[in-house]
């Protein structure tokens, strides 16, 4: 595994595309203290503020999730990056919020992206870890870990030691007795975007295909991707 650092960049999902597309063989991690166009899904802004995070991409060249498994693989890398979490921050209880964040009292604290380009896959991980601010608009739902140093070093290690793993393990769907355990959205009332497209209803659990099973209307429904954009506390 080849790993490069940089103080700043723009995206280390750039850095690791742009790594794949020059048709390199060997698995490749780019470490950035600070990103100034991180993004997560949909193109969505992630806030990388300079040495208060952790801000990593993984490069796999020619890895191509399993097409019957493949839904699980981000869910996988969850569950393994909160292992990593509580390693180091023992007393968090995080939790995953399907199908790719990580939360911590009530607030996003990290975001998980997985990219499928031509040459490879790219998986992200970012991480606010001691940040306190946050620009107007995301304060409210995004939030740290923890207000003091940590060592980013020891953290960065555990994170491609954990996504590593996730890409061996990731189709056996066992582990997401793990998933369901810390599932943020555990029996809460969601609206699920799909789409121009938005469905209400009660989560009931996340499926061995890793859907996410919504009781609407007295009906169980399964849904496969989406986002959840909102969660109600009943």
């Amino acid at each position: 595994m080849q790993i490069y650092q940089y103080q700043t960049v723009t995206s280390t999902q750039d850095l690791a595309k742009k790594y794949l597309e020059e048709k390199n063989k060997e698995n490749a991690t780019f470490i950035a203290q600070e990103q100034t166009s991180g993004y997560g899904k949909r193109g969505r802004s992630f806030y990388s503020p300079a040495k208060t995070g952790v801000y990593l991409s993984v490069a796999l060249p020619n890895f191509k999730p399993d097409s019957d498994h493949a839904g699980l693989l981000t869910l996988a890398i969850g569950v393994e990056v909160v292992k990593k979490l509580k390693d180091v921050f023992s007393l968090n209880d995080f939790r995953l919020k399907w199908v790719n964040d990580i939360y911590l009292n009530d607030k996003k604290v990290a975001g998980i992206l997985t990219e499928q380009t031509k040459f490879g896959l790219v998986i992200g991980v970012g991480i606010n870890i001691s940040t306190t601010e946050f620009p107007n608009g995301i304060s409210d739902h995004v939030g740290g870990i923890a207000q003091k140093n940590f060592d980013a070093d020891q953290v960065s290690k555990k994170i491609i030691d954990a996504i590593i793993q996730a890409t061996k393990t990731y189709q056996n769907p066992a582990f997401l007795n793990e998933y369901r355990a810390i599932s943020y959205l555990n029996n809460k009332k969601v609206t699920l975007k799909i789409g121009h497209q938005h469905v209400t209803g009660k989560v009931i659990t996340i499926d061995d295909q890793g859907r996410i099973i919504l009781l609407s209307q007295n009906t169980l429904h399964s849904y496969s991707s989406g986002e959840v954009v909102t969660v109600k506390f009943e």
